[in-house]
């Protein structure tokens, strides 16, 4: 319970700029992995929801590798507000992984768009996915 809220640790500037995006990804810690949606990226870090949250589990988040399409990265959460965190990478990022993201989002965006759609009407039919 040590990590700040977001809303007392924002920098005034940031040092890289935002990119936001919505698309889903995977958050690998010790205790195994998580889907998050990463709601913004920039080469320094990320704003992610975890998708299935749980309060107790998120509160033992610090170190973690972010995976998205076919890019990961290391980072330590830096704050936590409900399901949402905020990751610094430990190294920043490469401005191509940065440009490959936006190009490959609107695609990947539709794509888990429709997965969503699709758990959601089996759901609503009783039938649950185990992923």
């Amino acid at each position: 319970m040590g990590t700040q809220q977001h809303k007392n640790t924002a920098p005034k500037e940031r040092a890289f700029l935002r990119l936001p995006l919505g698309v889903l990804g995977y958050l690998e810690t010790l205790d195994g992995r998580k889907r998050v949606e990463i709601v913004d990226l920039s080469q320094g870090g990320a704003h992610i929801l975890l998708l299935e949250h749980d309060e107790r589990a998120a509160s033992d988040i610090s170190d973690c590798f972010l995976r998205w399409l076919q890019f990961d990265a290391f980072g330590t959460v830096t704050w936590k507000d409900g399901p949402r965190m905020g990751l610094v990478f430990e190294q920043p990022l490469r401005p191509g992984v940065i440009k490959e993201t936006k190009k490959q989002a609107p695609f990947m965006v539709r794509r888990d768009f429709d997965e969503l759609r699709d758990a959601a009407k089996l759901w609503s039919k009783g039938i649950f996915s185990s992923t």
